[in-house]
């Protein structure tokens, strides 16, 4: 009997096994933490591009519904003095409009007849970020702005590009819009799978 007893106090793991099993988990970790990090960005970059895609369609829908407004998709780089974060507003008036990216939330659609409809906002601390690629952007009668009225596309602007970016993984990609109206998502580096190459 008390050989038995013997074997089964035995059976356990000793301390040098158990630190030996936790190092291991550790490595472990270690080396699959850097993977699950960039994944999850490049998930973060694909959930913002297809929310900054969904601003134009419903800028286009709600101008449809709109009459006697126009629809205004504000793209201004936000200044340093009023945040760190990229922004796309989405906002209706008849003249003036002064609900843009590039003013505080104290000023924002303060004068005018201007009224914000949906707004996206990312903090710089997320490590995603948009922005308009100013190299390519032919805009009409404001910069950073493409302004929808029902019954008509806005021929006057054409070649918008956002550039949605992962800080630390380096994914990237485009939302183009051109003047026909039509919004595309693209891979310009092939970095995200199931997107098409930008050409």
């Amino acid at each position: 009997m008390s050989r038995r007893c013997s074997r089964l106090l035995s059976a356990g793991l000793t301390l040098v096994e158990m630190l030996v099993g936790v190092a291991i988990v550790g490595v472990l970790l270690a080396v699959a933490t850097p993977s699950l990090t960039n994944m999850m960005e490049r998930r973060r970059v694909v959930a913002t591009a297809g929310e900054v895609a969904s601003f134009f369609a419903q800028a286009r829908s709600e101008s449809a519904i709109q009459e006697g407004y126009r629809v205004h998709l504000h793209m201004e780089p936000v200044p340093a003095s009023v945040g760190a974060f990229s922004c796309l507003r989405l906002s209706t008036a008849a003249n003036t409009d002064v609900c843009g990216c590039d003013r505080p939330a104290s000023q924002l659609c303060a004068v005018g007849q201007g009224r914000l409809l949906r707004e996206y906002v990312l903090p710089h601390a997320s490590s995603v970020r948009f922005a308009v690629d100013e190299t390519v952007a032919r805009w009409g009668w404001s910069d950073y702005l493409v302004a929808f009225t029902r019954g008509a596309y806005p021929t006057d602007v054409s070649d918008i590009r956002i550039v949605v970016k992962g800080v630390k993984s380096n994914a990237l990609l485009h939302v183009e819009f051109n003047n026909a109206g039509r919004v595309r998502t693209c891979s310009p580096d092939g970095s995200i799978g199931g997107f098409p190459a930008c050409s």
